[in-house]
């Protein structure tokens, strides 16, 4: 396929400044940047009044968790789980997983996200989603030995073999739960596994101000040589945030999750000081409730801004939402660049909070919303655009997930 989008604004990256320009896309690549005649295209789209630029990243998500939003309110962290949460994903299927997480795709699409990075079971079904919807994701299957391993790992294992790389949209890694669900060997073991087979890791990590073990003894396990996204970080130990500044570790930061469960707010301001390699997330819409990563780097921005007006720059704050994002998940290039994967959005620029124009990368952190994405391309296609789903029966996929929930939890009157 072989589209033109005319007129348009272009931000190739958040480095960069917009300026007006044509961009030529083919067989899923950008294929050229400047002015161009309609020509032998497929497709020519008019995006006078729109800015392109680079899709947004989560980072951090639990994306079949869907299914329980709005069901388990008002708590904290481990009521949340141990009453509400883990009773219904007892009761999930595979098949309810995947409506789950096409659902999450549909809200991710429709705001501004091209990847993301998943943890959860059943992945089969989370990866058959991905595939049928056009998004990429790093999936990663949860992983605790509290209650012995139950073939978890292996199951992994599985999943990378059948599902690592297909059609340049999914790529397998490893999701050992978190240091209080798994012991420092089977840390060490799952580290060992994703070295071999040259895969990246996600766990959550100082979730909560329960959490009470070593940093330092973690990384004496060959996690410290893995490529990892530890989700959270809002309870780390000041002492250790240099600890993560290494190259292949990235901090997934969920700053709507952490404030709705009562954990905080994470020492960002600190962890980019000491150069710590800042993404962004969401968690689960199940204690979030959005998928939203465009409010997520607002709301980051200000609330270290709350002590200081200085920390998290709109460049910062833009870094942590697409070029990290993108370097953490390794499936999207978070530019827009010739020979690059055309995953971009398209911004309705006619609004009133863009006004004026030249101060647009100011306006997409502090007074744009997700809400104004026109339309979202991945890979060349476009999942999402002007109110449309093009790849999927959006209608269908609703109402699967209210027959599931309906099951899982009920209705309410």
């Amino acid at each position: 396929m072989r589209a033109l989008l005319k007129n348009a604004l272009l931000m190739c990256d958040v480095r960069s400044e917009p300026k007006v320009s044509d961009l030529l896309v083919e067989d899923g690549k950008i294929a050229g940047i400047g002015n161009f005649t309609e020509g032998a295209t497929d497709e020519v789209h008019d995006m006078s009044g729109k800015l392109i630029m680079p899709g947004f990243v989560n980072a951090h998500t639990h994306a079949a968790m869907t299914l329980m939003r709005g069901s388990a309110e008002d708590m904290r962290l481990q009521e949340w789980l141990l009453t509400k949460i883990f009773p219904i994903e007892e009761k999930l299927t595979p098949e309810d997983v995947y409506y789950g997480t096409m659902v999450a795709q549909l809200e991710m699409a429709r705001k501004g996200v091209v990847a993301y990075v998943d943890m959860y079971f059943h992945c089969d079904a989370v990866a058959q989603a991905v595939l049928d919807f056009g998004m990429k994701a790093l999936i990663t299957r949860g992983l605790t030995d509290h209650d012995g391993d139950n073939g978890r790992l292996k199951q992994n294992i599985e999943y990378f073999e059948r599902w690592n790389g297909k059609e340049g949209l999914i790529s397998i890694g490893f999701g050992p739960h978190a240091p209080y669900s798994c012991s420092l060997s089977y840390i060490d073991r799952i580290a060992r596994v994703a070295l071999e087979l040259d895969a990246p890791i996600t766990m959550h990590l100082f979730e909560s101000s329960k959490e009470n073990y070593s940093l330092k003894e973690i990384m004496k396990t060959k996690l410290r040589e893995c490529k990892v996204i530890f989700a959270h970080c809002v309870h780390i130990p000041e002492k250790d945030i240099e600890l993560l500044s290494s190259e292949n570790f990235f901090v997934a930061h969920n700053p709507t999750s952490n404030l709705k469960l009562g954990n905080g707010v994470a020492p960002l301001q600190k962890m980019i000081e000491k150069n710590v390699q800042v993404c962004l997330g969401t968690d689960g819409a199940a204690s979030n409730n959005t998928l939203d990563v465009w409010y997520e780097m607002r709301l980051a921005s200000l609330l270290q801004k709350a002590s200081d007006p200085r920390n998290i720059s709109i460049q910062q704050a833009l870094i942590m939402a697409i070029e990290q994002g993108a370097k953490a998940v390794g499936l999207t290039p978070g530019r827009i660049e010739v020979g690059a994967d055309a995953d971009l959005i398209v911004i309705d620029l006619n609004k009133p909070w863009y006004v004026p124009l030249d101060r647009i990368k100011n306006h997409i952190v502090h007074s744009g919303n997700s809400l104004d994405v026109f339309a979202t391309m991945i890979k060349g296609r476009w999942v999402y655009y002007d109110g449309e789903y093009p790849t999927i029966d959006a209608k269908y996929v609703f109402e699967k997930c209210e027959e599931a929930i309906g099951r899982l939890i009920g209705t309410t009157s």
